[in-house]
C-alpha cells in the first residue's frame, strides 16, 4: 500500500514538473571570451533565459531596473524570467565592452 501511494506521489511531481518546463520555455546564452553569445535574442514574454559563464573569470548580467546577477563564477549560471514585451540592455559590469540585448516580442 505505501508503495503504491510513493508511486502514485512520485508520478503527479513528474507530471507536474513537465507542465511547468512546457510552460517556461528557457533560452540560453553563454558567456565566452568576454562576449554573450549569441549578443542579441529575440524570446517572447514568460521565456526564462539562462546565462551560463563558460569563462575563466568572473562576468555579470546587469540591466539597470530590471536585474543585476552579482558576479556569475566560471561554471554558473544565472537565470531571470522575462515578463514583459520591450527591449532590455544588459551587459556585464566587470568588462564595460561586453554587451548584450533582448527583444521581448509578444507571440
Amino acid at each position: 500500500m505505501r508503495l503504491s501511494l510513493g508511486v502514485a506521489i512520485l508520478g503527479a511531481v513528474l507530471i507536474g514538473s513537465a507542465v511547468t518546463a512546457a510552460e517556461s520555455p528557457v533560452a540560453s546564452v553563454e558567456m565566452r571570451q568576454e562576449t554573450y553569445v549569441p549578443d542579441h535574442l529575440t524570446v517572447a514574454p514568460g521565456t526564462t533565459v539562462e546565462w551560463t559563464n563558460h569563462d575563466s573569470m568572473p562576468h555579470s548580467v546587469t540591466a539597470d531596473g530590471k536585474f543585476d546577477s552579482g558576479p556569475i563564477m566560471p561554471g554558473k549560471k544565472f537565470r531571470w524570467t522575462v515578463k514583459e514585451a520591450g527591449n532590455v540592455d544588459y551587459r556585464c559590469i566587470f568588462h564595460p565592452s561586453m554587451t548584450a540585448s533582448l527583444t521581448v516580442a509578444k507571440p
